[in-house]
C-alpha cells in the first residue's frame, strides 16, 4: 500500500439508529472505490465490516469495524459502527479515533432515539459532522419529511447540499 502523508488521511466513523443503513452505505463506498471488487449486502452476509457469525444471524452490526478505502490520493479510514443501544459503547469508544462523523438517517424513519445519541456523542467530542439520508429507493420514503425530521431534532442549520431525484 502507497504512504500518505498526515494531511491526506482521514478518519471517518459511521454512526446512526440500529438498521438505518450504515454497513450498506460502507459496502457501497468500498464498491465505488473499487476497494473491493463486488457489492456486498447485510442480507447476504457477505459485507467486510460485518464478519462475526452474530451479526451476519442477526443482520446488524455488533461491533464497530474498520476498514479503508483510497480515493482522490487520500486515504479514508472508515469505521462501521453499530446503533443499537446495546452497542454503542463500541461506538463512543471509536469516535476517539475518528477525525468526523457521517451520522446515517433513514429516508423512510427519519431521526429516530439512536441518531440522536451519536449526534449527541459526536456533539460533546466536539467533531465535524455530516448527515446523510439513507434509503431513499425504499416503498414510502420521503426526503422531506425526512429532512424536516432532522431540521426538528438538530435545528435548521442542517441545510440540504443534494437533492435526491425523483421519490421512492
Amino acid at each position: 500500500m502507497k504512504d500518505y502523508s498526515a494531511d491526506k488521511i482521514r478518519n471517518i466513523a459511521i454512526v446512526g439508529h440500529g438498521s438505518s443503513g450504515k454497513t450498506s452505505l460502507t459496502a457501497a463506498f468500498l464498491f465505488n472505490s473499487k476497494a473491493t471488487s463486488r457489492f456486498t449486502k447485510v442480507e447476504k452476509g457477505n459485507t467486510v465490516t460485518d464478519y462475526d457469525p452474530d451479526e451476519i444471524e442477526r443482520n446488524i452490526s455488533i461491533n464497530s469495524t474498520p476498514c479503508f478505502l483510497e480515493w482522490n490520493d487520500h486515504k479514508i479510514n472508515i469505521v462501521d459502527c453499530p446503533g443499537y443501544t446495546n452497542f454503542l459503547w463500541d461506538t463512543r469508544a471509536s469516535l476517539r479515533a475518528v477525525d468526523s462523523g457521517a451520522v446515517v438517517v433513514g429516508g423512510v424513519e427519519g431521526v429516530e432515539v439512536g441518531t440522536e445519541k451519536v449526534w449527541e456523542m459526536l456533539k460533546e467530542l466536539d467533531l465535524p459532522r455530516i448527515l446523510i439520508i439513507n434509503k431513499l429507493d425504499r416503498e414510502n420514503s420521503d426526503y422531506k419529511r425526512a429532512v424536516e425530521s432532522i431540521h426538528q431534532a438538530f435545528g435548521r442549520q442542517a441545510v440540504p447540499i443534494q437533492l435526491p431525484i425523483g421519490e421512492e
